[in-house]
């Protein structure tokens, strides 16, 4: 890859709900050698995997909240690319997430303790650790010439959430994380190279509990309402991932009610989407790895 090219790969696309084909919300961020995952959710080590990449390649962990489908791959991760043999993991695993990211990750530590304890004695390694750091707004990582800017968003009653801007070369991708339609994403992501932005689309006339219904989509950002930040920050692409279908919703239905309120381009993220950034934006599906 040139050294000057951003590279982000949709691991999981979706949400806590199961849906074949779609592992819940995780990102990988390439940046000339280095690689940056945000958020970790069900499935991030197989789709990893499926890149041709092992979790002891990455050393990096961004976290938007903690809620459990953007945290609950984080065993996984954390230990496979520990002990394993195949591109283990040198030294700590370093996490940036919000207030909270780094009890838990003590918790992780005391909850593996017996599997790490006889991993560590029978392979002869060292102890699995990590360095985790609870941020707030701000820039939160700049090395290797790679800028990491956290900003609050609106998830309550999450608080607090985050999204994030990552800036490379010269080009930027912006991650709204969950959060309802707020100014935040639109600051960071005006003018970005890439804003992906979560989305909920369904049919209230649909629901079978509309009560339910509208309680999940009041946390989230609806397809015009997305399509109206997209509009407001004109990315040179907009994306969508953490993808929530409700009541009957399709990708059809998503793509018509964004374009209510939003006319440029638009990626419908699916698990294994690379998207390359240069003078051209391009994206690709991957295709699985054995």
């Amino acid at each position: 890859m040139d050294d000057n090219t951003l590279e982000v790969t949709l691991l999981g696309t979706g949400s806590p709900i199961f849906v074949p084909g779609r592992y819940s919300i995780s990102t990988l961020i390439r940046a000339g050698d280095d690689y940056l995952l945000f958020d970790c959710g069900r499935g991030a080590s197989i789709r990893l995997h499926e890149t041709g990449l092992h979790p002891g390649h990455i050393n990096k962990l961004f976290l938007t909240h903690l809620h459990s489908d953007h945290v609950v791959g984080i065993p996984d991760f954390y230990i496979s690319g520990w002990f394993t043999t195949y591109g283990r993991r040198q030294g700590p695993l370093r996490v940036w997430g919000p207030e909270g990211s780094t009890a838990m990750m003590s918790y992780l530590d005391s909850a593996f303790e017996f599997d790490e304890g006889v991993r560590a004695a029978e392979m002869q390694i060292h102890h699995n650790a990590n360095e985790t750091h609870d941020i707030e707004s701000g820039v939160i990582f700049e090395e290797d010439g790679i800028r990491v800017t956290a900003f609050y968003v609106d998830h309550r009653p999450i608080v607090p959430a985050l999204g994030f801007k990552v800036e490379f070369a010269g080009r930027s991708v912006v991650l709204s994380g969950d959060t309802r339609p707020t100014e935040s994403v639109i600051k960071h992501g005006a003018g970005a190279d890439v804003l992906i932005h979560e989305v909920i689309c369904g049919d209230k006339d649909n629901a079978p509990e509309p009560e339910q219904y509208e309680r999940i989509i009041a946390h989230h950002t609806t397809p015009q309402q997305a399509g109206d930040i997209f509009a407001k920050a004109q990315p040179r692409l907009a994306v969508y991932s953490h993808i929530v279908m409700l009541a009957g919703a399709d990708s059809g239905m998503l793509d018509r009610q964004t374009r209510e309120t939003y006319a440029g381009p638009l990626l419908i993220g699916e698990d294994l989407t690379r998207i390359t950034i240069g003078d051209e934006i391009t994206a690709e599906r991957l295709t699985p790895s054995n």
